[in-house]
């Protein structure tokens, strides 16, 4: 199971075993193929962790030699790792910089990166309006120094836009809002946040689309890794595996042919049956 070592809002350091598949090609460079193997998880969501990876840091071999199974080129091993990934929890609060606004809902990027969408029924009617006559300026991630979510403006405004009723202001703060995670939605390798304006209380908000992953986590999965992967001790489940499948594959085949069998001896059959009539019916002519 990880233990997350340190946590700061939605960003948590987790330390993790990895059953790592190495090709041959790095067998004379072990570490470099591992580190190759954990940067293909950046930026990407990791059910094993529940959130998007950042960062690794701390490699660590757990064992002296790896292990080749069957006809397999590949050198099975565990590592230990440490990832620093954004997992931002359901009810906790973060900032969003506005980037379209619609009378359905408004869409916003977290630190320039992550997406986030608040559903008009999660933006308070008596406090909130759409204008569809005002207009805003859009924003887009860059490479500037705009804030916490490094976004710059569009050229050009856009038309309707989410207002104060009482003042006719713009919602939020220089097109910053503040609202609470109501769900987290998997969607591409990817975490999507669907916020609100409103303290939803948990049996009212939307049921996660995300895939549960184990709490019982030690790598990529405590119980469905011992499935699929060998332990650093003990039989190999994945071979066994294979091997019930293989038997299942022969037995199907010695069926199909036992079966195939049968059809030829009863087709055999009905024609020595159908020349025997044949031949009676000749003499009985004769």
């Amino acid at each position: 199971m990880p233990k997350t070592a340190v946590s700061t809002g939605p960003f948590v350091e987790v330390s993790t075993k990895l059953y790592i598949h190495l090709p041959p090609c790095f067998a004379t460079k072990p570490i470099e193929g591992i580190q190759e193997q954990l940067n293909g998880f950046l930026m990407r969501y990791m059910p094993q962790v529940d959130g998007v990876v950042l960062a690794h840091s701390d490699l660590e071999l757990l064992q002296s030699s790896g292990r080749i199974m069957y006809d397999s080129p590949y050198c099975h091993f565990w590592i230990s790792v440490k990832l620093l990934v954004w997992k931002p929890v359901k009810g906790s609060t973060l900032h969003g910089t506005i980037n379209l606004q619609s009378p359905d809902h408004i869409g916003l990027l977290i630190y320039g990166t992550f997406n986030a969408s608040i559903p008009s029924e999660f933006i308070p009617k008596d406090k909130y309006e759409f204008n569809p006559n005002s207009s805003y300026s859009r924003v887009k991630q860059g490479e500037g120094d705009a804030g916490e979510d490094s976004s710059v403006s569009v050229t050009g405004l856009l038309s309707g836009e989410w207002v104060l009723k009482s003042t006719g202001e713009s919602i939020g703060h220089d097109g910053v809002i503040e609202f609470e995670v109501s769900d987290l939605i998997r969607t591409n390798d990817m975490l999507a946040v669907t916020g609100s304006l409103m303290k939803v209380p948990v049996t009212e908000r939307r049921p996660s689309m995300m895939v549960k992953p184990s709490h019982n986590i030690e790598s990529l999965s405590d119980s469905a890794q011992k499935k699929r992967s060998a332990p650093e001790d003990g039989p190999n489940a994945s071979q066994d595996s294979d091997l019930k499948r293989i038997k299942k594959e022969k037995k199907e085949k010695k069926k199909e042919k036992s079966e195939g069998n049968k059809e030829e001896k009863k087709e055999k059959k009905e024609k020595k049956e159908k020349k025997e009539k044949k031949e009676k019916k000749a003499k009985v002519e004769a």
